[in-house]
C-alpha cells in the first residue's frame, strides 16, 4: 500500500519539478531587472523601490501560472487505474502536492525580494541605512508585508487558507477532468483566483477582511472536499483484497 502512495506522490513530483523550477527562474529575473531599472530611474526609499504594481503582479501571476499548470499536466489517469488507488486518495495526495508547490513559490518569492533590498542596502544609495531599513520596508510596503506578514498573525492564517484553497480547488478541477467536465464550469476555481487577484495585497490592519477571507476559502476547501467524496465515482482497490 505504501508504495503505491509513493508512487502517485513521484508521479505528480516528476511532471511538475522542472516546470517549477523554470517559473520561479523566470520571474526572479523578471523582478531582478525592473528592480536595477527603478535603481536607475533614481528611486530613494526602499519602499518606493518595491511600491510599482509589477512585483505584485509577478506573484500572482506566477501564482496562476502554476494553477494552470498542475490542472493541464499529465495526471497520470493510466498510470493510476494501473495502480488502483481510489479516486479520493489520489485527490488528497494531489491537494498535498499542490500545496507543496504553492508554499516553494511563495518561499522562493521571500528568497528573491530579500536578496534585492539586501542588495540595495550594499548600494552608495542606502548608505548610512542598517538592517532596520529592511525590516522597516517589509511593514511600510502593502506587497511586501502581505507576501510577509511579520507579527500579523490573521495574515499568516489568511496565507495558510489561500494556498490550501487554491490547492483543493486545483486538485478538484484535475478530478473534474479525468471525468469530463468542462473547467469552465468550475466555479470554486474561478471564485479563488478572482479573490487572490483582488485581495491578496491588502494594507495593515486588515483584520476584518483577513477573517472574512479565511471563512470564504474554508468554505471553497470544504466543497471541494464534498464535491469530490460525493460525486467521484470511486476505482475498485485492492487495498482490502
Amino acid at each position: 500500500m505504501g508504495k503505491k502512495h509513493l508512487s502517485v506522490l513521484m508521479l505528480y513530483i516528476r511532471s511538475s519539478i522542472t516546470p517549477l523550477l523554470c517559473t520561479v527562474i523566470l520571474v526572479a529575473g523578471i523582478q531582478t531587472g525592473l528592480f536595477l531599472w527603478e535603481l536607475q530611474r533614481g528611486a530613494a526609499a526602499l519602499e518606493t523601490v518595491m511600491q510599482p504594481d509589477y512585483f505584485k503582479w509577478g506573484f500572482i501571476g506566477e501564482t496562476i501560472f502554476l494553477v494552470a499548470f498542475l490542472y493541464r499536466m499529465n495526471s497520470g489517469g493510466y498510470t493510476l487505474r494501473r495502480l488502483r488507488i481510489t479516486e479520493r486518495t489520489v485527490f488528497l495526495w494531489h491537494v498535498f502536492f499542490c500545496f507543496l508547490c504553492f508554499v516553494i513559490l511563495w518561499m522562493a518569492e521571500i528568497v528573491v525580494l530579500t536578496a534585492l533590498c539586501r542588495y540595495y542596502l550594499a548600494q552608495e544609495i542606502a548608505s548610512g541605512l542598517s538592517n532596520q531599513a529592511l525590516f522597516l520596508a517589509f511593514y511600510r510596503n502593502e506587497f511586501l508585508h502581505s507576501i510577509l506578514p511579520l507579527e500579523s498573525v490573521s495574515r499568516w492564517f489568511y496565507l495558510f487558507f489561500a494556498f490550501a484553497s487554491l490547492a483543493f480547488v486545483t486538485a478538484g478541477a484535475v478530478v473534474r477532468k479525468r471525468y469530463g467536465r468542462n473547467i469552465r464550469n468550475n466555479a470554486p476555481l474561478s471564485m479563488t483566483i478572482v479573490a487572490m487577484l483582488f485581495y491578496f495585497v491588502r494594507p495593515l490592519g486588515s483584520l476584518a477582511s483577513d477573517v472574512m477571507l479565511c471563512l470564504f476559502h474554508l468554505a471553497v476547501i470544504l466543497y471541494s472536499l464534498w464535491d469530490v467524496w460525493f460525486n467521484a465515482e470511486e476505482v475498485t482497490s485492492d487495498e482490502n483484497d
